[in-house]
């Protein structure tokens, strides 16, 4: 690991503007233009796409939401220290699990599964492509035994569902979808593109940095891992893709 360095709060936050540029860029680069979602806006994705994303994300959005909370805990000393990002981290965490009611966003997956033709039972039960397994193995991962600035470096990725929300919006009505079917994305869109959830996660990582939690760990620059949780998230949708052809 490298050392312990505590930067200045302009140099923290320089330095988080820059990791969530990286993250951006790939964004456009890796999954903006794939072929899921250039299908998805044209409305040439098949249902049998559709329907093999639902029963492989339900996992991951459950699984992810869930584990979050084990970040409060394994980091409570640096939240006691900062009461007003403990309260933001709280509200993220809480909002996954209320919002729009008990059960929290995964439970919304359920009515928009049925809109799509599948049975939650066919979510619950799903046994995940392999590219859909990376994605939540590596992010449950990344929220339980990484250092404190690597994890938020590697979640300021969340920014990008509030995009891939917004495909879902404008290109599922062309199946026959309503408002009301599509809400789980509108949810999202409006969180994760607010300083709500995105923003928390930057803020969190600037302090991280000036505090000298910056550490990292051999082949795990900040860089990369800006980098690489969108590159998952981009091998997940050309799995899906090419599987379920």
């Amino acid at each position: 690991m490298a050392e312990h360095i505590k930067m200045t709060p302009q140099e923290a936050k320089e330095r988080v503007a820059a990791l969530r540029q990286i993250m951006l860029d790939t964004y456009r680069r890796e999954i903006k233009n794939q072929p899921f979602f250039t299908s998805l806006r044209g409305g040439t994705l098949s249902r049998k796409q559709l329907q093999g994303w639902i029963k492989n994300w339900y996992t991951f959005a459950l699984e992810v939401n869930t584990v979050m909370a084990t970040v409060y805990h394994q980091i409570v000393g640096f939240f006691k220290r900062h009461p007003q990002l403990e309260d933001r981290i709280a509200q993220k965490i809480g909002e996954e699990f209320t919002t729009p009611a008990l059960g929290g966003h995964a439970r919304m997956l359920i009515p928009l599964a049925k809109a799509l033709g599948v049975r939650a039972n066919e979510m619950i039960e799903a046994e995940l492509i392999p590219e859909a397994r990376g994605l939540v193995d590596f992010f449950v991962r990344s929220w339980i035994d990484i250092p404190l600035a690597e994890c938020f470096a590697i979640h300021l990725e969340e920014e990008i569902f509030g995009y891939i929300s917004q495909d879902f919006r404008a290109g599922l009505p062309k199946y026959g979808l309503t408002a009301e079917d599509l809400k789980y994305f509108r949810v999202h869109e409006e969180a994760d593109l607010s300083e709500e959830h995105g923003g928390t996660n930057q803020l969190i990582l600037q302090k991280a940095l000036e505090e000298g939690f910056g550490n990292e760990r051999a082949g795990w620059p900040l860089e990369y891992c800006a980098c690489i949780s969108v590159e998952m998230v981009a091998n997940f949708y050309d799995g899906v893709y090419r599987r379920y052809a």
